[in-house]
């Protein structure tokens, strides 16, 4: 098996919670597990996208690494859209082949958010899982990252950190009386979670997306919230697969571009 691959396998293998059924190898199996041809080029972006595709096509790249699974399918009737079999067929015809680390990556033990709050110097990532009733009275279960620092900091000051670490692009309710010293990380969160934020006994919720109706209850409980968008959010923690790669791959390290998203889907 090629070296990258074992390095991407070593990440998987690291989860400590529930991994995704659509991780790992996604395209080109026998590829990469019977050809001899090294993995020269590798991209790495969040989602298989249209820009992801083409540009791996053009650069002579053999392997692109996604965190979100592509999903060809749509519809309750399971059909391939003419746009997902053109990217499918760029993918064969070129012998691309496509790993996906699986969206729990985000919120597993070394993930993607246990980065991001290393980055913003919070220490001691935990799981964070809040248990709820969706709208239609069923019980679920919704999985983020919680970090604590060792000395508070100001609201404006975590503000500049995310902005110096992921994004200018910040939507935020908060006071700036607030001193911060736990903070959460979730992909994106709903009305019914936003009603029960308030036990978690956090000083700011960083989200990648909220509804409208969630921000309004975050205002009249008085939530501190950032919302970052789930494109910066996922274009931020890129950047940790990059050096996981280059400290897993010893030996014929290929060459890796980082692909951000200009916006969420398969543009």
């Amino acid at each position: 098996m090629k070296e990258v691959i074992q390095a991407l396998e070593k990440i998987l293998k690291e989860f400590k919670g529930k991994v995704g059924e659509n991780a790992g190898i996604i395209i080109g199996e026998d590829w990469l597990h019977k050809s001899k041809t090294k993995i020269k080029k590798c991209i790495v972006s969040a989602r298989l996208t249209r820009k992801a595709v083409a540009t791996a096509a053009k650069e002579d790249v053999q392997l692109i690494i996604t965190i979100f699974p592509p999903i060809f399918t749509q519809g309750s009737h399971r059909k391939i859209s003419k746009e997902h079999l053109n990217l499918l067929k760029i993918l064969l015809e070129n012998n691309i082949s496509v790993y996906s680390l699986g969206e729990d990556w985000l919120i597993t033990e070394n993930g993607g958010f246990d980065y991001l709050l290393n980055l913003l110097d919070f220490q001691y990532p935990s799981p964070l899982v809040i248990e709820y009733q969706n709208k239609h009275k069923k019980n679920e279960k919704k999985t983020g990252r919680l970090g604590e620092r060792k000395k508070k900091i100001s609201y404006n000051e975590l503000l500049e950190l995310l902005r110096q670490h992921i994004s200018n692009d910040l939507r935020y309710l908060g006071y700036n009386q607030t001193k911060v010293q736990k903070i959460a990380f979730f992909h994106e969160i709903g009305n019914e979670l936003m009603e029960i934020v308030n036990e978690l006994n956090l000083d700011v919720l960083l989200v990648g997306e909220a509804t409208y109706e969630g921000l309004l209850i975050a205002q009249l409980q008085k939530i501190p919230i950032v919302i970052l968008e789930k494109r910066n959010l996922e274009n931020a923690v890129l950047a940790s697969i990059r050096r996981r790669l280059m400290e897993e791959v010893a030996v014929d390290l290929p060459e890796i571009i980082t692909l951000k998203q200009d916006q969420i889907g398969t543009s």
